[in-house]
């Protein structure tokens, strides 16, 4: 499979991954899309990338196509404490310094984490 896809594609495509999935593929991203694009192509059994392309954004959208769809689209790595210099400074300087300012308010400290692969991050 070495035929690329069509800059028309690539925006149709790049259109339906931002409209369903809310992953975001500007223009200089197009090549992480079309490599994406090419697994997502045998995952699905087509010999064409061009006519899986044409197949995803007109068919019905179903959670597993999501799914097969996220997982070639996305990083699929982590490494929790990946820098550890990091998690260093936020125990030793900013952690400590914004419990203290919420105890002088009586309001709690809220920490949310976004985008944990598979669970270690939170």
């Amino acid at each position: 499979m070495t035929e690329s896809l069509s800059s028309s594609s690539l925006a149709r495509f790049s259109e339906f991954v931002a409209d369903h999935m809310g992953f975001y593929y500007p223009r200089e991203r197009w090549q992480d899309l079309e490599r994406g694009m090419r697994s997502i192509t045998r995952a699905f059994n087509f010999d064409d990338i061009e006519s899986c392309v044409q197949w995803l954004v007109s068919s019905p959208v179903t959670q597993s196509r999501i799914e097969i769809l996220a997982r070639h689209l996305t990083v699929g790595e982590t490494y929790f404490f990946r820098e550890r210099q990091s998690f260093d400074l936020l125990e030793t300087r900013v952690l400590p310094e914004l419990i203290a300012r919420r105890r002088a308010t009586e309001r709690c400290l809220k920490i949310w984490s976004a985008g944990g692969c598979t669970g270690e991050e939170p």
